[in-house]
């Protein structure tokens, strides 16, 4: 028991099953209500399974609202019409396209100030009593279920009184003009017969996969049986919820008080030993690496981790972190870019699932002097920044982060990752990693083809960085 009624409890969720077993089962436990808050929620069958979840939970009176952002619903607006027929269960839609067919690809792009702006947030939340904050959406790539490519990425479970603030959180962007109830939104005509047809689709999908190799892992999974047991080893802490208010995305409304950046940056300001980062999507521009040429001159230790061109699944990206390596390697950050191959060493010895081929790096998250520990949404890069709304947890306790920071050890290891570096006749880069059990130095970007770098080549002549 937490002895410190104002400490909240933390479990770090760094395998991807065990992140899809938390949400499966605050779904399965839920008794009056789910607030669940997604960037992107998929129709694939992790997304599918989950689905199952909820409307069984709301079958059983747990009053569900779901808010998720426009960006990835393409042709969806019958199915979540016809989810909101169910009378627990709400949807909302986040910044909505005002078109709802094919003509919207055409208004991302005429109207790019306004659908540019989106709502980053992931947030799980159940009974008002545990949350799941983090990197992840709903999809299988996030959960281990996809044969080709999965994501290396970390999420926090999370009881206790960040819980409620967590939920204020919620409700403000539930309220907030930019989310708009999708029985307004959508002229598709749905009754509630289809309502009854997608609870028996998802029934039968369900009971399909039930014995698959997948679903046997997640029934041997360690945290399953914690969960069971109800035996779960929080970390008991002081903690912060920091968030965007969605404000933020009104043009006119830039003033800081309604970012969390600032408020975050104390605590980096403070660090006077060592920086941990974590950032799939990795764009520092100017100001940032003046800051880290600062920092470093000050003997802080800096270490970053990002996404090889190999691993990225932006290569827009890429195209505007890339500028920047060789002047952070000269002012002292140490630059770590993940390989392809890693979720095949980062997996437990026990998985049962074979690894994916391909690893990509979407954890998001900072340790400060080994003691301040930051997950969230948010990336070191200009649209989290200044176009999205983000959410993350800044916990204090030298457990949960050295929890962490062997995390960010084991894939930063040169199993995992490459090493940059800088070649002292000519100062171009340098990879350094190690495969076959021996060190291996690559002089080029590496694993990734030929198209992939012609792709960052073209777009690093575009004036696009405030957009990434």
């Amino acid at each position: 028991m937490n002895d410190n009624d104002k400490q909240s409890g933390f479990y770090l969720l760094s395998d991807n099953t065990d992140a899809f077993i938390a949400r499966l089962a605050l779904a399965s436990i839920a008794k009056k209500t789910l607030d669940i808050q997604y960037y992107i929620m998929h129709k694939d069958a992790s997304g599918q399974h989950l689905a199952y979840a909820i409307l069984a939970a709301a079958d059983r009176g747990v009053k569900v609202r779901i808010l998720v952002d426009d960006i990835n619903l393409s042709g969806r607006d019958s199915q979540f019409k016809a989810l909101s027929q169910h009378d627990n269960i709400q949807i909302r839609i986040f910044n909505p396209l005002r078109s709802r067919n094919w003509f919207r690809n055409i208004e991302l792009i005429i109207n790019l100030d306004r659908a540019g702006r989106r709502m980053h947030n992931k947030a799980f939340i159940s009974d008002n009593s545990a949350a799941i904050i983090g990197g992840r959406n709903i999809g299988d790539e996030y959960f281990d279920a996809r044969h080709t490519r999965n994501f290396v990425d970390l999420d926090l479970f999370s009881v206790g009184p960040i819980v409620d603030d967590i939920s204020i959180s919620f409700n403000d962007y539930w309220d907030s003009h930019w989310a708009t109830p999708i029985e307004s939104l959508s002229a598709v005509v749905v009754v509630k017969k289809q309502l009854t047809h997608i609870r028996s689709r998802l029934k039968d999908r369900w009971h399909h996969t039930i014995n698959s190799a997948y679903f046997r892992t997640l029934e041997q999974a360690d945290l399953t049986q914690k969960i069971i047991n109800k035996k779960i080893p929080f970390i008991w802490a002081d903690a912060r919820l920091f968030y965007d208010r969605p404000e933020k995305l009104n043009r006119n409304r830039q003033e800081k008080t309604i970012h969390f950046g600032p408020h975050i940056k104390p605590y980096l300001e403070n660090a006077s030993q060592e920086i941990l980062m974590a950032s799939p999507y990795f764009v520092p521009g100017s100001s940032g690496v003046n800051w880290f040429n600062k920092k470093c001159q000050h003997d802080i230790k800096i270490k970053v981790l990002t996404n090889s061109l190999a691993t990225t699944d932006v290569i827009a990206v890429h195209a505007g972190y890339k500028k920047y390596r060789t002047q952070l390697l000269k002012d002292g950050v140490e630059l770590y870019e993940l390989k392809p191959s890693a979720r095949r060493s980062l997996l437990p010895k026990n998985k049962l699932t074979k690894a994916s081929s391909t690893a990509s790096l979407h954890a998001k998250y900072m340790i400060l002097d080994r003691r301040y520990v930051f997950i969230g949404s948010a990336n070191i890069d200009p649209r989290s920044k200044n176009l999205n709304t983000e959410i993350g947890i800044m916990v204090d306790s030298k457990e949960l982060a050295k929890q962490t920071s062997e995390l960010f050890n084991r894939t930063t290891s040169l199993e995992n990752s490459y090493r940059l570096s800088l070649n002292k006749k000519n100062n171009t880069l340098l990879w350094l990693t190690r495969e076959h059990g021996g060190n291996r130095e690559y002089k080029g970007e590496p694993n990734a083809g030929f198209l992939r770098k012609l792709g960052v080549f073209i777009l690093s002549l575009l004036p696009i960085e405030d957009l990434l």
